[in-house]
């Protein structure tokens, strides 16, 4: 009984010591827990080293305004750093009167999130839109934006100029890197050209062409696409490639033709001259007024049939021959052996005077007729059908009409008995 009694003393005791430390390790761990959380829920401090470099930048920061205009900059937020932060936006040196906002996607804002590495890319839809008063004096301003937060203190100065004038070309450009083409007639001439908008503003261009000849076809297509438009809009600080085409007349003649393709919006007119330049093509063509190449005559009896020598290239002709080849025994003479000129697009008519031979057959025959010079030749093949005259031909049917005659004659008399 002894011995069991001082057992179950000694497990009394060893109980006892147990919860004793059990609650004394709890009470030490609530501070420790206490001032663990405490930490957790103090907001904490972002450090150049963790943020990287947070840079608040513009593509274009100097603009020109007319008092009481607005200009808007587009604006872009980067991180370099691993942390996310949050940056409040403001302007400084903001003159007297002076309007201006932040917008995001459309709205106005205050504040802006700079995600882990941001890119100029990957930066928000970001702008500042800043109204210049009516009574604002001619001058040149600077106003400054900034991005704070934590350790992030960014400053972007942008320069603003005040002109009641404002320049009518100098806000955006409009250039091509081959202005002056050259090509025979009958070439498609391409030009393309890229429309950069300096204005601060989203715009909206409509596409002319100034100076090109009656006949001449100019068209507009935006890179990407292969729709024409005579408009196109281009955004604050952005450009925009697009394709002149130029199609000349049918009929052009060699030379060089300058022409103007002019880019207009609100507030500005964009001007960029070119030139085409036609190099000479010979070409000639022989055939008849009507085109008919086909004629009659009689052996031994001359027949006029007129001819059309046409200049159908953009160069002008000269010293211009003409000579036939034809049947054996046949003539050809031309009221005029040679042309003196023929414009480009033209045309001369000339008289050919063939005679058949006096002893050619019944039938067809051909004569072919050239024009030429130096540079260019043309061929027309004409058919002569040699007939016989109309009197024989009277004849023939007199003789005919006589036989029938008779034969009915002598068919009444043998057929009344």
């Amino acid at each position: 009984m002894k011995k069991t009694a001082g057992m179950l003393r000694k497990r009394v005791v060893r109980s006892v010591f147990g919860l004793l430390a059990a609650g004394l390790l709890t009470v030490t761990a609530m501070p420790m827990q206490a001032a663990a959380d405490e930490e957790e829920a103090q907001p904490k401090m972002i450090t150049e080293a963790e943020t990287g470099k947070v840079t608040f930048s513009t593509d274009y920061p100097g603009v020109t305004v007319k008092p009481g205009g607005t200009s808007t900059f587009t604006l872009y937020i980067t991180n370099t750093g691993s942390e996310e932060a949050t940056v409040e936006l403001g302007a400084e040196d903001l003159p007297e009167g002076w309007e201006g906002r932040f917008k995001g996607s459309s709205n106005e804002i205050s504040m802006v999130h700079v995600g882990a590495y941001q890119t100029k890319e990957d930066s928000p839809s970001l702008s500042y839109s800043l109204t210049v008063p009516e009574d604002t004096k001619e001058d040149t301003y600077t106003v400054s934006l900034s991005a704070k937060g934590g350790n992030i203190d960014e400053v972007l100065a942008l320069t603003v100029k005040v002109d009641a004038e404002e320049k009518k070309i100098g806000a955006g450009n409009f250039t091509t890197d081959y202005a002056q083409q050259e090509g025979v007639a009958g070439t498609k001439f391409s030009y393309t050209t890229t429309l950069t908008n300096n204005s601060g503003e989203n715009m909206t261009y409509s596409l002319s062409a100034e100076g090109a000849p009656e006949g001449w076809n100019v068209t507009f297509t935006p890179s990407g696409t292969t729709t024409t438009t005579s408009s196109v809009p281009v955004d604050a600080g952005a450009r925009s490639t697009i394709k002149a085409a130029v199609v000349p007349a049918q009929n052009v003649t060699a030379g060089e033709y300058p022409i103007t393709f002019v880019a207009a919006c609100a507030g500005e007119t964009l001007e960029l001259p070119v030139t085409v330049r036609i190099t000479g093509t010979y070409s000639l063509t022989t055939t008849t007024p009507t085109g008919n190449l086909s004629a009659s005559a009689y052996a031994g009896e001359p027949k006029d049939i007129v001819l059309s020598i046409q200049n159908t290239g953009n160069i002008d002709l000269t010293a211009i021959s003409l000579k036939a080849q034809a049947s054996t025994n046949w003539e050809v003479t031309f009221d005029q052996d040679t042309i003196n000129s023929i414009p480009a697009g033209g045309n001369v008519e000339v008289t050919a005077h063939i005679t058949p031979a006096k002893d050619a057959i019944l039938g067809d025959y051909v004569t072919v007729i050239t024009a030429f010079n130096d540079a260019v030749s043309s061929d027309c093949a004409l058919r002569i059908s040699v007939q016989n005259h109309t009197g024989w031909g009277i004849a023939a049917v007199a003789i005919i009409a006589f036989l029938v005659l008779g034969l009915v004659l002598i068919i009444r008399k043998f057929g009344r008995r």
